[in-house]
């Protein structure tokens, strides 16, 4: 271990700085050295670090935010934030289920799709299927949804079936690398899928709208969800729109599947809806899904201890109210836009820079060795660590992204995701210590 500490940490071997303050885009750490946020601590954090608000107005709550168990009482937090919630969100969600993150969201809809066949009268309907190159959580249900091999392989014998279908990975497109153009052959796998396994049997399809860490801005044709969804309405399976990182504003837009003028059956959050200031997650419900647990048991045999939290939900409103009040979650949008444009020009002047993706504030940068033949770097070169580590000796915060090309065993490239109220001044920090860290890398490569 690196350091003596009583924590069992995730990588007992890792350099750890301990952090006590953060500020706006800024983290210090207890020597004081400062670094950007410029993955918003693995993208959770859109209204920025030390909105003392929140803590002002729960102090001010007082004893009215106390904790009561949500299986058994509501709260008026829980209302409103769920409210708030069905306000932006597309007009066919109509109820929201309150976790304490993402993973729990993704169980949570998991028992949902299932539970809802069942109340309709079609027990045989269990199946999932989702994508590789994806991830949907670190539970064991949500670890064999997830299409992240390097994270699924030790676990493998606890996992569930699930079937996975390829992801619309345009630059590595096994389908359309020769066609050169989008055939949506990615989406009709899905329907293939189905069919295979017997319509009657399949209950969900999850997908991030855009990818995650796993493949970093992966972002569908935009024909690809409205394909999705009709090939889902028609074998009477739910589309899973899993927006745990990608939602809440951060591609410039409340949910991320707006950007399709899609409306899926359930959408998962988590992250930036506490933005760090409370551990906080949802599940937003389609009515048709309400009405048929309504029609039918009236029950949902599901529950967390800490579901709908007095305190978590209490944050999370005051959260959206800054979120409205500072027009966070249109303003990713166009900072992203920014943001992506110094970006391509850095790629102008750096080969190594094989692909460019994502949407508002989530940003894949994949790297090559080769840019003609897309060829990554030997894996054990540790091209991704070693930008990543020079990004932090600049004071420069990103996320690795996990190994995406070769089935999941090689390849290179990070995430960038700042918090929503990046300026200017930031990007252009980014852009200058990533320019002065390729340099290094290519040179020790």
């Amino acid at each position: 271990m690196s350091e003596k500490t009583a924590v069992f940490h995730r990588d007992l071997n890792a350099e750890r700085p301990c952090i006590v303050r953060g500020r706006g885009m800024i983290l210090e750490d207890d020597s004081g050295r400062k670094y950007l946020d410029a993955n918003a601590s693995a993208g959770v954090v859109g209204i920025g670090h030390g909105r003392t608000e929140i803590a002002e107005a729960l102090a001010e709550a007082g004893d009215a935010v106390t904790f009561v168990y949500s299986g058994a009482f509501n709260h008026p937090w829980q209302e409103q934030l769920a409210s708030a919630l069905l306000s932006v969100a597309p007009p066919s969600m109509g109820a929201v289920y309150f976790v304490s993150g993402g993973s729990e969201a993704n169980e949570t809809a998991i028992k949902l799709a299932r539970q809802y066949h069942v109340e309709r009268g079609k027990p045989q309907k269990h199946k999932l299927i989702a994508r590789w190159q994806s991830y949907h959580g670190v539970t064991l249900a949500t670890l064999s949804l997830s299409g992240r091999t390097s994270w699924r392989e030790i676990f493998t014998p606890y996992l569930t079936p699930v079937t996975h279908i390829t992801p619309p990975y345009a630059y590595r497109c096994p389908y359309c690398a020769e066609r050169g153009a989008c055939s949506l052959a990615c989406a009709d796998e899905l329907e293939r899928a189905i069919l295979l396994e017997g319509p009657e049997t399949v209950a969900a399809f999850f997908a991030e709208t855009i990818g995650g860490t796993t493949a970093t801005g992966l972002t569908p044709h935009p024909d690809y969800y409205a394909r999705v969804a009709e090939i889902c309405a028609r074998h009477d399976v739910l589309f899973i729109a899993d927006e745990v990182l990608c939602g809440y504003g951060r591609t410039g837009r409340p949910f991320a599947i707006q950007h399709w003028n899609v409306e899926p059956d359930v959408i998962t959050m988590g992250k930036a809806i506490g933005s760090g200031y409370a551990p906080l997650g949802a599940v937003v419900i389609a009515q048709k899904i309400v009405d048929a647990f309504a029609a039918g048991s009236g029950r949902f045999v599901h529950g967390f201890t800490y579901s709908g939290m007095p305190v978590a939900c209490f944050t999370g409103l005051k959260v959206f109210e800054i979120m409205r009040r500072e027009n966070l979650f249109e303003r990713p949008g166009e900072a992203g836009a920014a943001l992506m444009q110094h970006l391509r020009g850095l790629a102008d002047r750096h080969e190594v820079i094989g692909d460019l993706r994502g949407r508002g504030l989530l940003i894949g940068v994949e790297f090559v060795a080769d840019r003609k033949t897309r060829a990554p770097f030997p894996k054990q070169l540790g091209f991704t660590g070693r930008v990543v580590s020079g990004l932090r000796r600049r004071g420069v915060i990103v996320s690795p992204g996990v190994a995406l090309s070769n089935f999941g065993k090689d390849g290179d490239h990070i995430q960038i995701s700042p918090p929503f109220i990046i300026g200017a001044a930031e990007m252009g920090r980014i852009v200058e210590a990533l320019d002065d860290t390729l340099t290094e890398a290519v040179r020790a490569a």
